[in-house]
């Protein structure tokens, strides 16, 4: 599992998060953008609008299935 910190100085959404990893992380575009991946902050899902705060947890989660 590879992981990531970035400066986070204020509140932000989920998406402005997402835009700034796309810049650190170009690779990370393809999946973002309706790849299938799930997103979870403190692990719970939430949508790319919810706000985010300094000491979060992002976790990307690629897609899968089963039961």
């Amino acid at each position: 599992m590879e992981s990531v910190s970035l400066p986070l100085e204020q509140d932000c959404s989920l998406k402005q998060l997402i835009a700034q990893l796309e810049k650190t992380i170009p690779s990370l575009k393809g999946f973002t953008a309706g790849g299938g991946i799930q997103i979870a902050v403190n692990q719970e899902f939430i949508k790319a609008e919810a706000m985010i705060h300094p000491g979060d947890e992002i976790a990307f989660l690629p897609p899968f299935s089963g039961g």
